[in-house]
């Protein structure tokens, strides 16, 4: 009969000791970690008529806890303490700690709550509720700012015209990275109404990440096992949205950066790509210049934890083109292995691909 051991909670992993002697000079980067917000942040924030409404967000005994309008936005079928419990999530010296004895060096960093307010029916307001939180997260990263690089999120993806101004504002804080939700309600990436923000991002030279999110596709018996599944391998169908509408034939200076979703989806879809533009050529449109494979290999990039399948599968992903995280501190993240995981990521992958894979590629791409 087979079995499983539970990994602990993040709260309580315990770093071992290094046990592997890395190759001289490598700068280790985590390119998907995570920061939860600090309570009262859209209290404290909001001005005027907006601070009366804001937002109510605060941690107790039980963990953090997020109400907008008397709705409860936690997270649904979880404990607080679990996702959420590492101390390291809010308290910058014990996440520099954390990252000293798992050795670290920098780590791109999304936000924690902020995506929940996406439910919110007033998007004028909530517009203003990521701009005071991406305010405070430039502020936040002072603590160390060669090691800690906060992602913003990009809110003008309901409002195009808005996003070269904003994208100039995110650069004078001091950014160098930026996501946007993978299926927001009422936006098609691919209609012609987004040229001009995909336009705006290409002229501001960032990249741009796409990161999982917490979507409630199934109920009842093993929904969360389902949706936690469905949840963490969501990019085949955004990729293919991307690609088949053209949209690096129009934009060809765009990077994309698909987050938390593992490496192993990608050759079997490329491979599928591939299939369908040939299959179907004579009744696609728009006509792509390249084959689909061709706009991965110049265009995009992806992030796992701890995927052995893509690393045996390397030269089909490429090697600049995957990037090593820990997730730290989520239950699905890898702090804790990180000393075993890069050492099994240098034995199958040897070390010019390995270095690239733990570091290289991520400075490279975000100008780090």
């Amino acid at each position: 009969m087979n079995s499983f051991t539970a990994t602990p909670w993040p709260k309580d992993r315990v770093m071992p000791a290094r046990s592997w002697e890395r190759p001289a000079g490598m700068r280790v980067i985590s390119s998907d970690d995570h920061l939860i917000e600090e309570p009262g942040l859209w209290e404290n924030r909001l001005k005027g008529a907006d601070k009366d409404r804001a937002p109510k967000y605060w941690k107790d005994e039980t963990g953090f806890h997020l109400e907008v309008d008397g709705q409860n936005y936690d997270v649904p079928g979880l404990p607080p303490t679990f996702p959420e419990g590492r101390e390291g999530f809010w308290d910058v010296d014990k996440r520099l700690a954390d990252m000293d004895a798992e050795g670290i060096d920098a780590a791109i960093i999304y936000h924690g709550r902020l995506n929940s307010l996406i439910r919110m029916p007033d998007k004028e307001f909530w517009y203003r509720c990521v701009d005071v939180c991406n305010e405070w997260a430039a502020e936040w990263k002072e603590a160390a700012p060669d090691r800690l690089f906060p992602v913003a999120l990009l809110p003008t993806f309901l409002w195009p015209e808005r996003t070269k101004d904003y994208l100039q504002k995110l650069k004078q804080l001091g950014y160098k990275a930026i996501d946007i939700p993978v299926s927001p309600k009422g936006v098609r990436y691919n209609s012609k109404d987004m040229d001009p923000f995909w336009e705006a991002i290409q002229e501001s030279g960032f990249p741009v990440s796409f990161h999982i999110g917490a979507y409630l596709q199934y109920s009842g018996r093993g929904s969360l096992g389902a949706n936690l599944n469905a949840n963490l391998m969501p990019f085949t169908g955004l990729f293919g949205q991307l690609v088949f509408s053209g949209l690096f034939d129009r934009f060809p200076g765009l990077r994309v950066v698909f987050t938390e979703g593992g490496a192993s989806w990608v050759p079997g879809t490329l491979e599928n790509a591939d299939k369908v533009a040939r299959d179907y050529a004579t009744e696609l449109r728009p006509k792509l210049a390249q084959k689909p494979s061709w706009y991965w290999h110049n265009h995009c990039y992806t992030t796992f934890m701890e995927d052995d399948v893509a690393m045996e599968n390397i030269a089909r992903i490429g090697d600049g083109r995957v990037m090593w995280s820990t997730d730290y501190p989520h239950p699905e993240g890898v702090m804790g292995s990180s000393d075993a995981i890069m050492k099994r990521i240098f034995d199958t992958v040897g070390e010019p691909a390995a270095r690239k894979v733990l570091g290289e590629t991520a400075a490279q791409l975000w100008g780090i």
